[in-house]
């Protein structure tokens, strides 16, 4: 049995990171400070105040930053993840700020106006510094600096999904030098890749092969290979990550939980149900409301360009399964010419498809055929955020062949959701592509919560101009 005190995780040596994105968040705040010191004349007395002050904001950001995980290394992990969570923590830390500046009545030290400008200003700068400093490493990794050499272990349906995944993120800075694995031919080659060997054989790899992190890509029961693995590498200064091979579970990415004192994994469990069902009802109508409101000249923007170049219909409905399973009408903008589909076959659109309208295949790229939604989301049909609806016809075949997957029915579906900020939209090729998309859906309807759903649709806003899978 695998002691309780092992790390299947090793934890990143991130305090050189650390340090520096803290310098650069206290940087930021005091060089804001200084321009709206240096644009007002601040007296003595109100100079030692607005000291005060500023010594408070850079402590609230250090804190909040520091549970919103802004201060651990991002290697590996997405762009639009790292700046959402630092939108929505410096809003939070900002409105403290401004809460305590009115309750201590600080209007004397800096007014209003000015201390606006210093939130946006500080805002700005942090934003700024943070993107030049992780672009600027990313692309220092993409040159081969700083690299981690990896190993997996597995060659598996898992493993290869993994390789694929970092081939295409050289900017993470992970380079795969091989697969470790008991059922495959050294002689093979996966995707030029060798097999090094088999676990026996895994010492004489580490003398050999200069490897920093080996990523156990293995099912939950190969508990003997794991703890083989910890033990073979025990004496090494080498990382190992578990990512378990969880395709063969009727139910997939579990929360864990602790219940007295051990770890627990919750096999199935929906948090959208009674404060929390209020509290989602609550976020949909007010951000739905508000949403619609100011993209209504852009609607109307669209519709026009729609009429004029593609003429009506306008809006594209189509039948597809909501909450419960039951079945709702979709809107969308009409992105493809009028065309007639053979009986009982629903072609998904493709990146080249010639049944592109002249604008449709910018309104995919860029979502906003996806905007009609939102009168969605008001009915009561359709969440901001929750699985992506997929065509009626296309879900009953899932059903059938993919165990789990109507759990995606237990929240409404969403204009965008968790798989979607991580690029798993587009065309769908594959069994294994709609089980990604699952895995990604169960994910958030287990650890759904409104800081969340946040993060998502504020992802969702960045995704649109950076994401890859967007045509």
């Amino acid at each position: 049995m695998i002691n309780q005190t092992s790390r299947f995780l090793a934890r990143e040596h991130s305090g050189l990171i650390e340090l520096g994105s803290r310098i650069i968040d206290i940087f930021s705040i005091l060089i804001a400070a200084s321009l709206v010191t240096y644009l007002y004349d601040f007296d003595f007395i109100n100079l030692k105040s607005w000291a005060q002050l500023i010594f408070i904001k850079i402590l609230l950001c250090l804190i909040v930053f520091k549970e919103a995980n802004l201060y651990r290394s991002w290697r590996g992990r997405p762009y639009s993840d790292q700046f959402s969570r630092l939108t929505l923590s410096y809003i939070i830390s900002s409105i403290v700020i401004f809460l305590l500046w009115s309750a201590l009545n600080l209007k004397i030290v800096i007014n209003f106006e000015q201390f606006l400008l210093w939130i946006l200003l500080s805002g700005i700068f942090i934003f700024i510094f943070r993107a030049f400093v992780y672009t600027f490493i990313r692309q220092l990794r993409k040159k081969g600096v700083n690299q981690k050499k990896i190993v997996i272990f597995g060659a598996g349906q898992l493993g290869k999904a993994l390789l694929t995944r970092t081939l295409n993120s050289p900017e993470s800075g992970f380079l795969v030098t091989g697969f470790i694995d008991d059922k495959k031919n050294q002689s093979i080659k996966i995707k030029g890749l060798p097999v090094l060997g088999a676990i026996n054989q895994l010492p004489n790899i580490l003398e050999t092969k200069p490897i920093d992190e080996i990523w156990l890509a293995l099912p939950l029961k190969a508990i003997d290979q794991i703890e083989k693995v910890i033990e073979l590498t025990s004496k090494k200064n080498i990382s190992i990550r578990l990512i378990p091979d969880l395709f063969g579970l009727t139910l997939l990415n579990h929360s864990v939980t602790e219940f007295l004192g051990f770890p627990v994994i919750d096999l199935s469990v929906n948090r959208m149900v009674g404060i929390n069902r209020f509290i989602k009802s609550c976020e949909d109508k007010t951000l739905g409301l508000l949403i619609f409101l100011l993209i209504i000249p852009l609607l109307c923007i669209i519709a026009f360009a729609l009429f004029v170049t593609s003429g009506r219909p306008i809006i594209f409905k189509q039948k597809r399964l909501g909450w419960d399973g039951r079945a709702f009408t979709i809107y969308k903008f009409r992105t493809m010419k009028p065309h007639k589909e053979r009986e009982n076959k629903i072609t998904q659109a493709t990146i080249d498809d010639q049944r592109f309208t002249l604008i449709g295949k910018w309104l995919r790229k860029s979502s906003f055929d996806e905007l009609p939604q939102i009168i969605n989301v008001l009915q009561g049909r359709m969440s901001l955020v929750g699985p992506r609806p997929h065509v009626a016809q296309h879900d009953n075949e899932y059903q059938k062949t993919i165990q789990g997957y109507v759990r995606r029915y237990s929240v409404k579906p969403g204009i965008t959701g968790w798989a979607q900020v991580n690029d798993l939209r587009g065309e769908i090729r594959s069994i294994d592509d709609i089980n990604r998309r699952l895995q990604h859906d169960l994910f958030y309807i287990e650890n759904w919560s409104l800081w969340f759903d946040l993060r998502i649709i504020l992802t969702t806003i960045i995704k649109v101009f950076f994401s890859r899978q967007a045509w």
